[in-house]
């Protein structure tokens, strides 16, 4: 698959509420939020947490790719009523997702 087929497919299964972790490799990343969460273990225990409580709803705003990496502008749809407005960069190694990255797009609100 290429990065921009794996990236809409991640999202299409956020959106599903299915699993997303058999998505990435043994040794993969997140990185985000002041976070980062490493191997893929830690990467299903964090999806289930998110799947269960906020279950995201993302909606593709854009993709696009270069070399084995896609960036993925999306609104993302939360449980509670709010939304972000978040760019996810995935970098793409035999098919997985070797390291995801992501970025609060949304501007802080006037003081």
């Amino acid at each position: 698959m290429t990065p921009e087929e794996i990236a809409r497919t991640y999202f299409r299964r956020m959106r599903a509420g299915e699993r997303v972790d058999d998505m990435f490799t043994d040794d993969a990343e997140l990185l985000g939020f002041g976070n980062r969460v490493t191997g893929k273990a830690a990467i299903t225990e964090m999806y289930q947490g998110v799947q269960d409580t906020a279950t995201p709803q993302p909606e593709i705003v854009d993709i696009t790719t270069a070399g084995n990496r896609a960036f993925g502008e999306v609104r993302v749809a939360l449980a509670d009523g709010s939304s972000l407005h978040v760019v996810d960069v995935f970098e793409i190694e035999d098919d997985l997702i070797k390291s995801l990255t992501y970025f609060n797009a949304d501007y802080p609100p006037p003081a």
